[in-house]
């Protein structure tokens, strides 16, 4: 990458492997083989002892034939960009990680680039990877409804992109995600079939796809099972409780079940953090006592059953499209669902 871009010439000292790990993001094994696949072109050198050096001649020409090198004609490095929100949470890990295995199992090397919620950096990341030469991106967007400049943007590049987690109506791009509709009807009937009518729903601001996408599986169930309007509360929280300490996000949660107690018996959560919060409340208030939460994502409480996404299968076939356009020159389009599970309490 710093080869292409001039950043490192010949005779240069490449950074160690566990420098080049720590600096893009990936393991080891990564920078080892993208190392060793670059040593096998004749891009660097290799001295025991020494290092890694770049090669005496002009980069992504040394194996070529000599008169491709005439016509300097350069290689597109193996390349597969993403940008991530964070990597904070377990959906986020797992994601990584199937990611990262499947485009090392082609051959090519994952770039991350973290976001971490801002826009700004978000598309500052895509033009980074687009400056690096990137021969494919899966882009993990923050995702709302009102700044999507990243995905626009990303529709330009002359490459590949893959959305996960979300996508857009009116933007041909494709994407891939959990079946999130599903899932909601999952943690309806599972509250059902333990006989509960009276609902709450605990949901933060929509305004992505995922959201919208449980919401409306919640109501599709409803329907489904003759659970009245009169019998389901909506509490969309606002987003300061994701921005303060657990305790106070608590007294928040618990100020509105204290008013609302007697109107449910069970509680869906769309949102892992807000079923945390939710429980922390559940088993502190005494009037509380028999509500059954269920949410999605795993919120390591073995009491509370949860919807649990394929982050590896969501993984695998984000990589598998991609791939299909890079080796193969198909053009799949449209949206991808990943089925979900439901994890009963242990």
């Amino acid at each position: 990458m710093q080869i292409s871009l001039g950043n490192l010439r010949p005779g240069d000292r490449i950074p160690s492997e566990i420098d080049l790990a720590a600096q893009f993001h990936v393991s080891l094994m990564t920078t080892k083989n993208a190392l060793a696949g670059l040593a096998e072109e004749g891009i660097v050198v290799r001295t025991k002892g020494k290092g890694t050096f770049v090669a005496g001649q002009a980069p992504y020409n040394l194996s070529l034939p000599a008169e491709e090198r005439r016509l300097h004609r350069p290689i597109k490095p193996r390349l597969i960009g993403m940008i991530i929100p964070s990597m904070r949470t377990k959906v986020e890990q797992r994601l990584l990680d199937a990611i990262e295995s499947a485009v090392n199992g082609f051959g090519y090397t994952l770039v991350i680039r973290v976001s971490r919620g801002s826009a700004v950096k978000e598309l500052q990341s895509l033009e980074d990877l687009g400056a690096l030469g990137i021969s494919g991106l899966i882009l993990f967007s923050i995702g709302a409804q009102h700044e999507r400049r990243t995905v626009v943007r990303a529709k330009e590049l002359e490459c590949p992109v893959v959305l996960i987690d979300r996508y857009y109506t009116d933007i041909p791009l494709v994407s891939v995600s959990s079946d999130n509709q599903a899932g909601a009807r999952k943690a309806v009937a599972y509250l059902v079939r333990n006989g509960h009518r009276r609902l709450a729903l605990l949901t933060p601001p929509i305004e992505h796809s995922v959201m919208t996408d449980r919401l409306a599986g919640f109501d599709s169930a409803v329907i489904e099972y003759g659970i009245e309007e009169s019998s389901i509360l909506r509490y969309t929280v606002p987003y300061e409780v994701f921005n303060v300490s657990r305790k106070e996000g608590a007294e928040l949660i618990e100020q509105w079940m204290r008013e609302h107690h007697a109107g449910f018996s069970g509680l869906i959560a769309t949102d892992v953090e807000l079923a945390r919060l939710a429980y922390r409340v559940l088993n502190r208030i005494y009037l509380l006592t028999g509500k059954q939460l269920v949410t999605f994502d795993d919120p390591g409480i073995p009491e509370v059953a949860y919807i649990r996404q394929n982050e590896t299968a969501i993984g695998g076939r984000a990589v598998s499209l991609l791939m299909d356009r890079l080796l193969r020159g198909e053009q799949p389009t449209g949206r991808y669902v990943v089925p979900t599970q439901l994890i009963l309490p242990s």
